[in-house]
């Protein structure tokens, strides 16, 4: 299978800083979109952090982490799947942690999409208002449901989009990274066809631009991500740029082997419970004991053993001394 990805964020035409954070990871075929809030930049660094965050230990302890017993997930997944939404818990638990000890970033958090792709899935993950779509052979297919009031009324109520806006504030979402200590996470797993193209994006886009205008820019791209991720953020600022704006295009083309990894509809992973907490925080300094559960323990003990055999070294020298000086 071959992989082609572009990605683009611009500040655009009304806020004075981008709080959006986006990464490429293309080597490990992961993609992901943030889109942060808070005030005094907060949100700048909860969207930086839960990147750079799940980077590291998407990158870096891939195979650790999926072994990590300790954090279980409460059902079996694929492993990009495990990992990923292993990493996203961390990285919601120690930004909430982060806002928690400084009153500059009380209340700040991030939305959140992301993709990760492993033989013939991918692994779509979300919280927030952040979007998700695949487009192929002329249709586009939002993948994700926003976590937002509006988008609660419109399946509630069974009204359009547009009605459900006008009702309340599109941006009032009702999930987010680091808000709280946990957080739902929303996962599903799609087979990937030859010649998809999945975007994803801020709402500085998806809150803007309608859906058949997505389509119509990324059809008229040709297949080219770079071209289809720069026009979207283009049309996102001609429609009034009024927020940030973040864009991923990963296209993948080619000969896809059939796996036996199977689709998943959207499913709601629950909280972690609070004995996780500790064990998130070592996976965060990079002190996770994953591999050697235990250990630290035994080799304690080892150190508490010591003083007391050197005890009865020392007694048993003292009565032979005493028997050569006293009885020899």
């Amino acid at each position: 299978m071959d992989i082609q990805c572009a990605g683009k964020t611009d500040i655009g035409l009304v806020r004075e800083a981008n709080e959006d954070s986006f990464r490429l990871l293309p080597h490990k075929k992961l993609f992901i979109v943030c889109d942060g809030m808070g005030g005094h930049r907060a949100g700048e660094v909860a969207s930086m952090t839960a990147c750079d965050l799940i980077v590291r230990l998407y990158d870096g302890g891939f195979d650790r982490l999926l072994r990590d017993d300790r954090l279980r997930l409460p059902r079996l997944f694929p492993p990009s799947t495990d990992v990923l939404t292993k990493a996203v818990r961390i990285a919601n638990h120690w930004i909430y942690h982060l806002a928690s000890g400084d009153p500059s970033m009380s209340g700040m958090g991030t939305t959140i999409v992301a993709a990760a792709i492993e033989e013939d899935i991918i692994t779509l993950l979300h919280v927030g208002d952040s979007r998700i779509y695949r487009y192929n052979d002329g249709i586009l297919e939002r993948l994700t449901v926003d976590h937002s009031w509006a988008a609660e009324i419109e399946q509630a109520e069974h009204v359009s989009a547009e009605e459900a806006r006008r009702m309340v504030n599109r941006n009032v979402i009702t999930r987010a990274l680091g808000v709280r200590e946990t957080v739902e996470i929303d996962v599903a797993i799609r087979k990937i066809i030859s010649g998809d193209i999945y975007i994803l994006c801020s709402d500085g886009l998806c809150g803007l631009v309608k859906d058949d205008d997505i389509r119509r820019v990324i059809a008229g791209g040709h297949g080219d991500v770079d071209t289809i991720a720069g026009q979207l953020i283009e049309l996102a600022n001609n429609r009034g740029g009024t927020d940030n704006v973040s864009v991923i295009a990963v296209k993948t083309a080619g000969d896809i082997g059939a796996s036996t990894l199977t689709e998943m509809a959207t499913v709601t992973v629950d909280p972690e419970p609070p004995e996780f907490f500790p064990i998130e925080e070592e996976w965060v300094a990079g002190k996770d004991n994953s591999s050697g559960v235990g250990r630290s323990k035994a080799k304690k003990s080892g150190f508490r053993l010591f003083p007391m055999t050197a005890a009865v070294v020392i007694v048993i020298v003292l009565v032979l001394i005493f028997y050569m000086v006293f009885k020899g």
